[in-house]
């Protein structure tokens, strides 16, 4: 079979859901929502019911398959009540969405691999220290803009919105009084100001000019670069000694790098609104052609396990697609494929059929 076009396109997305695995629960409970194909895919289909994952996939592998498939955060008792307040709820879940415009990036597998840093740095540095059960904490990739992490153990999905609110309030270092930071001249690993602690590692780790001018007025960075590369001063560090530093310049860098690395990335919005659809794991992403991957804790710590799961998702058994135009993708590598046919693997014909016919729906 050659894939060709919007019908090719479609084709592969209905094969896709007739095998991929869905991670899906609480299915009767919860609204449901499918993007459809259409001009910039603003056709929504929302406040769907469905009864089990038998009568959902009979709907995902119809002659023409949705774009996108969300489900809500929100259990109901009624879910099938079109007036959300009738619905009855019951909890939704805690989850934490960290987005970034993926234009900025070369290639996708660079954009998969600095969010990745940017997720693992929010788990370490604040959801830990916050007591988050990590155990019970899933991790999803997208398909395309960044990663989710949802907690549903009940203690979470029962949290009150003003709870949910000061979490995130905190993660982001809203109305913080930085002149609290650092008291004296040591380090603490209490609260914020165990911030500091994981700033000057990251230091101490890359003492050069160029990670240094990222956080600091370029009078500093010299200075700066100096200290960081002192043994003398690195051992004082190690003991929590922060003498040789100016406190003030330090936290300036700290808190622009939290910016870089956190604030800008998370959308503080998804944890506290009950009426929140998700992109489901093991769903394709139309603007991209990758699946959204359900991903482990492990998974953090490399990039290439992550690239892995998403060709594993996709597929990776050799199919052959007719392009009408040349097409560049940026999965697995960016490269453009000519105009013609092609012999490749699924993943990689998902993100071209899907990149070359994604402006014509």
């Amino acid at each position: 079979m050659i894939y060709k076009g919007k019908e090719g396109v479609l084709s592969l997305y209905r094969e896709h859901y007739k095998t991929a695995e869905l991670h899906l629960d609480k299915i009767p409970r919860r609204e449901w929502g499918l993007n459809v194909f259409s001009p910039e895919l603003k056709g929504w289909q929302r406040n769907m019911v469905f009864e089990d994952e038998e009568e959902l996939r009979e709907r995902l592998t119809a002659n023409r398959p949705p774009a996108g498939l969300f489900a809500g955060t929100a259990t109901y008792l009624d879910p099938n009540e079109i007036d959300k307040k009738r619905r009855d709820l019951i909890g939704f879940d805690f989850v934490i969405d960290l987005d970034e415009d993926d234009s900025d990036y070369e290639n996708r597998v660079d954009f998969i691999d600095a969010m990745r840093e940017k997720t693992k740095a929010l788990v370490d540095r604040f959801l830990v220290d916050l007591g988050f059960p990590l155990e019970s904490m899933q991790i999803d990739f997208s398909g395309k803009k960044g990663f989710h992490l949802t907690f549903e153990t009940e203690a979470f999905r029962d949290m009150d919105v003003s709870s949910r609110r000061q979490i995130v309030d905190y993660i982001m270092g809203n109305k913080l009084d930085r002149s609290s930071l650092l008291p004296s001249d040591n380090l603490t690993k209490y609260g914020w100001s165990s911030q500091m602690m994981h700033f000057i590692s990251k230091l101490v780790a890359d003492p050069s000019k160029e990670n240094i001018e990222k956080y600091f007025a370029k009078k500093y960075v010299k200075k700066l670069g100096s200290l960081f590369s002192d043994p003398d001063v690195i051992a004082r560090l190690k003991t929590g000694s922060l003498k040789d530093f100016d406190k003030k310049v330090l936290i300036s860098g700290m808190m622009k790098e939290h910016n870089v690395t956190i604030k800008n990335v998370f959308d503080r919005k998804p944890t506290v609104d009950s009426n929140r659809l998700f992109r489901i794991p093991g769903s394709l992403h139309p603007k991209s052609g990758l699946p959204c991957v359900r991903l482990t804790r492990y998974h953090l710590d490399s990039t290439e396990l992550i690239v892995d799961q998403i060709m594993e998702v996709s597929g990776e058994d050799d199919v052959t697609i007719e392009l009408a135009e040349d097409v560049e993708i940026d999965f697995p590598v960016k490269k453009t494929i000519p105009a013609g046919q092609h012999k490749m693997k699924r993943y990689e014909a998902l993100v071209a059929l899907t990149t070359e016919c994604k402006k014509k729906w």
